[in-house]
Formats: C-alpha cells, structure tokens, sequence
C-alpha cells in the first residue's frame, strides 16, 4: 500500500471530500469541480479504488455528440463508520453510521438523578463507548472515531468542555486528560446545537448551506437532580460562510432571550419563564418570545435557512410559523425575506447522529497549507493516512 507525498495527499482529501460530500460525480466532473488535470484526477482516483475508499457506481448517459458513458464514482460506505453520543439531563442516545450516513445502529436510555449522582457525566460517556465498540464489533465494521455532543460551552478546537450548567459541570473537563483514555479510538466533543448543524448538512449531501442556523429547543429538567422542573432550553447553531461558528471564545450559540430580567431563572423573561407543559398557553408566550428573538438575528446576518428541532413535530412547526411571521413583520424593506424555515430533517437523534457526522468531516477534511505549501501540523493534518491505517 503506498502513501503519497503531501501535495499528493491534499489532492487525495480534496477528491476525497467531493466524492463523499456528493452521491456521485464522474471523473470528468470531479476534474471540472476542482480544476484539476484529468490524469491526476484518473491517477488519485485509481489510488482511491485500488485502496477501497471509493467504488465506481453505474455509468452515466452518454453526451450529445455519443462517446463512452461516464463512470460515476461513490464513497465505500461500509469502509468504516463513525460512533455519536449525545448525553442531556434526561437522556443518552448514541448511533453508529457508516461513510455515507446511513444509520447502522442506534441506542436509547433515560438518564434518572440516582443514576446520574452514581455513574457521573464520565460514566456516561464510557457507557456510551462502550456501546458504539461492541455494536462495531458485532456488525463487523471498523469503528473510526466517536463524536460527544453535550449541552454547554466546548473550546472551537474540542480540546475541552468550558462549562455544562445542565449536566453539572462547572469547573470543565480537558478532553485529552479525561475522556480520551476511555478509548483507543479518537473521540472528538462538540457542543449540541452545533451537532445539530452538522446532521442536516450531512443529510443534504450536495451543495453545503453557507449561512444557517439551527435551534435546538427541548423540553426537559433544567438538571439530572431530583425534583428539576422542566423547561424550555434553547442552544443555537450558526453556520456563517459555509463554516461552523464557534466565535472568539467558543461561546457562539449560547442563548438567553433580549426580554429576560432578573428573577427569572430560565432563559426567557418571567412573563414566560415556567413551561411545564408545551401545549399551555405560557408555552405560546415562550414560542412567541424565542421566534422574535429568531428573527431579529436571522435579519441582521441575513440567514439564508433556520432549522428548528429537538421538540415534538407540531410544537417545533408552531415555533416554525411564529419564526416566519416575525422575520416578515422585522424586515424593514418593501420586498420580501426569503429565509427558509422548517422544521429540522431528524428529530430526537439529531444530536448523537450530528456528532457522527462531525467525526467523518474530520475523516474526510482537506488539510489547511501554511504560507510556504507545508500542511500545518493539525490533528487532521493527515486524515488519508489514518483512514488508509483503518484497514
């Protein structure tokens, strides 16, 4: 098995990445989308095949003039698959998926305060490895990284969790320290709502949104103690020129309503502060409230689409119209906004399936150049070699 040089291996990833970001693309094409020589591209991709991370897939239609068919090239999706876990104050869920996204295995528990206070948030995330490692194994596929979404503030880099109020950690938890010995495959943490951004541009599997935000909101305990009233938590996801957005201190997202006032101990102001239950009438203040807090930043950054998820269908499609209709009634011009805004593509797994996909965007990333042509030395720095080290 030959491992190229650098300049080879950024071509490689660049490749690499169109094939798995598109169901299937041509040679032809892929020489076109990059702007790179055909006899590099047929070189790269013959290294791809001959190593089994792509696959060539059923032949296109010839052009108008006639000639050979185009042969379209695909991911290998069972080359190996990516583990998520999302761990909130009320439930874990965790889920393998192959290269191509597709669900191979998926897992829920609740998550009491008596068990919570025993196992602890670590507890949880050595559970949930150990679940995605024997469900690898059963399935007889290679398990190539693990994914953490949690609620709360995480550093851009994944290399620590500042702070979850919700699961009760205060005084954060370095990665490398105190969660990657849990495992000799990589695991890589991200906040919940930025999860959230990474399923549904996963699902998209073409043409990435550039400016999107996704809205998390969910109806749980505020934390895993006994007696914790539920509430409305809300986390948002931005993508801002096609890129995650994590901000200076990795604080992007974290949401409190333009109305709170003290004393009201929930994001919201007090008028809508308690929402013990989503289909009373406090529960449409609170939508109202969020959906003018939605639409003034979807305005200013002027969003191209808003997801919300993390709610049951027809309250998330409530939250959805309120949205619309403030973004309409915001808009201080004469023509119409035209941000998309739906409800989210997956409901209760969004988390655990985005942390997934976060992990096989490290897989298949293209390697950043410094100013001299040198790959920077990065945790992905090499990502074609760990993958060709999967085998």
């Amino acid at each position: 098995m030959r491992v190229l040089n650098s300049l080879s291996d950024l071509n490689i990833m660049r490749i690499l990445r169109l094939v798995w970001q598109t169901k299937k693309v041509s040679r032809v094409e892929i020489a076109s989308m990059l702007k790179m020589d055909k006899s590099t591209v047929t070189k790269i991709i013959a290294e791809l095949t001959q190593n089994d991370l792509a696959r060539e897939a059923e032949s296109g239609a010839s052009g108008p003039q006639g000639g050979r068919k185009p042969v379209f090239l695909q991911i290998n999706a069972s080359y190996a698959c990516s583990g998520g876990i999302e761990i909130n104050p009320e439930r874990m869920y965790v889920c393998l998926e192959d290269f191509c996204g597709t669900i191979l295995y998926e897992h829920m528990q609740e998550i009491t305060p008596d068990a919570y206070a025993q196992k602890g948030f670590l507890g949880f995330v050595q559970e949930g490895v150990d679940l995605l490692k024997a469900a690898s194994q059963r399935l007889r596929i290679k398990l190539a990284g693990i994914g953490l979404g949690i609620p709360g503030m995480v550093e851009s880099d994944g290399s620590r969790i500042i702070q979850s109020i919700p699961l009760l950690i205060e005084d954060g938890l370095d990665v490398a320290a105190d969660i990657q010995p849990m495992s000799d495959i990589p695991i890589f943490v991200e906040n919940d709502a930025r999860c959230c951004c990474y399923t549904e541009q996963m699902l998209s599997r073409g043409p990435k949104t550039q400016n999107m935000m996704y809205v998390l909101a969910e109806h749980r305990p505020l934390q895993p103690v006994k007696d914790s009233p539920k509430n409305l938590s809300v986390g948002l996801g931005l993508i801002l020129n096609g890129k995650i957005y994590h901000g200076a201190n990795s604080t992007a997202g974290e949401f409190r309503s333009v109305y709170w006032q003290s004393p009201s101990k929930t994001q919201f102001s007090p008028e809508s502060s308690s929402v013990q239950a989503l289909d009373d009438a406090n529960a449409q203040k609170t939508f109202r409230e969020l959906a003018k807090n939605i639409a003034f930043l979807v305005n200013t950054l002027s969003l191209d689409v808003v997801y919300v998820g993390g709610l049951e269908k027809k309250f998330a499609e409530e939250i959805v119209k309120y949205i619309r209709q403030e973004i309409v009634y915001l808009w201080p011009y004469g023509w119409n906004k035209t941000t998309v805004v739906s409800t989210a593509s997956v409901s209760q797994r969004s988390v655990s399936y985005g942390a997934g996909a976060k992990v096989l965007d490290k897989l298949f990333s293209v390697p950043e150049l410094d100013e001299g042509g040198r790959k920077r030395k990065t945790p992905a720095a090499s990502p074609y070699k760990y993958l060709l080290s999967l085998q």
